[in-house]
């Protein structure tokens, strides 16, 4: 018995001396965040709305002054939208290119991710031509059903020049109000 404690102290030691550290979102990730929540929260319930009522001149006005309120004149348009309908397909998407038609997403992992647990996940994903951007992928609720997923993609340049880690990216909680705290 007394040859247990010592294997259990040094199992205890090693397996939590050997994680790795968690990396916490500096200020420019925590305003990244904030910067995205508050232009995405007010509208959601309203696309919610008008996407489950299919009112698409509304979904399309909506979407366009999000686009143009994240992607301010002098930063190149890093950001992109895409909505998706409860399945993963692509509705329709806003970017600085044109993305060629309607896309099932649906299997994707981490879009199949957002519609089973119905919360906003972060990730990131290789496009074609293998450039790098990260997602944040947000569940269109309305009341308790799933009306579909807004993606808004982040050009992974664009993190780099704001001082924004791959690391600090993914820590940031988007599932909860924000208020200046990781």
């Amino acid at each position: 018995m007394l040859q247990i404690i010592p294997l259990l102290a040094c199992l205890f030691a090693i397996g939590t001396g050997c994680q790795p550290d968690r990396v916490s979102p500096g200020p420019e990730a925590l305003a990244l965040r904030d910067r995205i929540q508050s232009n995405l929260d007010p509208i959601l319930p309203e696309l919610s709305a008008n996407f489950q009522q299919k009112k698409r001149k509304q979904v399309k006005a909506i979407l366009d002054t999000l686009y143009a309120s994240l992607n301010q004149s002098d930063e190149k348009s890093p950001f992109f939208l895409a909505l998706l309908d409860s399945h993963g397909v692509t509705i329709t998407s806003r970017t600085k290119t044109l993305l060629s038609g309607s896309q099932n997403y649906g299997n994707y992992h981490v879009i199949a991710k957002v519609i089973q647990k119905r919360k906003t996940i972060t990730s990131s994903l290789y496009l074609q031509g293998g450039a790098k951007v990260y997602i944040i992928c947000v569940p269109l609720m309305n009341k308790t059903k799933l009306a579909g997923v807004i993606i808004l993609g982040i050009d992974s340049e664009y993190l780099r020049k704001s001082g924004i880690s791959e690391q600090q990216f993914m820590t940031l909680d988007f599932n909860s109000p924000s208020d200046g705290t990781p």
